[in-house]
């Protein structure tokens, strides 16, 4: 395997660029897979709520969306499976993409991200699903019972991407109250699978570790770790980004994200 990896840390500094990270997913994993070339993707947005792809089947999404309206976040609805989860400027998102050509089953894929996390923040990260959490999975990590991130994945071709949320710091609880009276408002079905959650099943990371952790110092923290396998670079990205084989796949990744949000939305 290749041993560098490709850091892209990208900025979403507006509500125009929401849709770009999930479209650069796409053609992340293409590129990954056509070229045996791991990549890294670090990504934080404005206070936005990501909704899965189970959302859509509430009772009455809409009201759900207009109460994310009037409290001023942004929303959309991601092209994978699960249920909604919040970002704002404490959370960081940050995907391993990996060659699959020994064909990595789901659960050692989900391991190499726990392996990962574990060494850049604390031994004391377990995993299990924390089930009154928002967004609850077999990979949610913990430290004492309090879940502070959760792990998904997404495979194409020969590539896979495994993609965590981490709570790093900020309002954990307003969050969690967030997706709570999001999920009452929207009228929930109690039989399928939507969580009935508890505001208090979830912390940041740094109130867990017990210091102050900003998302650039767990940047580096995950970095280091990574830094022990491979020689990381910052550079090439946007070489890559700027190919045609990359924007052909960005632009099918855009459209299909696109036309699904235009269903949730209601318009034609």
């Amino acid at each position: 395997m290749n041993n560098t990896i490709i850091l892209y840390d990208q900025k979403i500094s507006s509500s125009k660029d929401l849709l770009v990270p999930f479209s650069d997913t796409g053609a992340i994993l293409k590129f990954v897979s056509e070229n045996n070339q791991p990549v890294i993707h670090f990504w934080v947005t404005p206070p936005t709520v990501i909704l899965g792809m189970q959302d859509k089947r509430l009772n009455n999404l809409s009201a759900g969306l207009e109460m994310l309206s009037e409290k001023e976040y942004l929303f959309y609805l991601r092209n994978s499976g699960g249920l909604g989860v919040v970002t704002d400027a404490g959370i960081l998102n940050f995907s391993i993409f990996l060659p699959d050509k020994d064909n990595l089953l789901i659960d050692d894929a989900y391991e190499k991200m726990f392996t990962v996390l574990k060494e850049s923040f604390s031994s004391k990260i377990k995993t299990g699903e924390i089930s009154a959490s928002y967004c609850p999975g077999t990979y949610d990590l913990s430290i004492d019972q309090k879940k502070f991130a959760g792990i998904s994945q997404r495979r194409a071709g020969n590539a896979v991407a495994i993609m965590a949320y981490i709570s790093v710091n900020g309002q954990q609880k307003n969050r969690s109250q967030l997706m709570k009276d999001f999920y009452e408002i929207s009228n929930y079905p109690l039989k399928n699978g939507y969580p009935q959650i508890d505001i208090h099943s979830m912390e940041n990371l740094d109130t867990l570790l017990g210091y102050d952790l900003s998302i650039e110092q767990a940047k580096q923290k995950i970095l280091a770790t990574i830094a022990k396998i491979y020689t990381i670079s910052k550079e090439e990205f946007f070489i890559i980004q700027n190919s045609l084989p990359y924007q052909k796949a960005y632009n099918a990744t855009l459209k299909d994200l696109i036309k699904r949000n235009q269903q949730i939305l209601g318009e034609k």
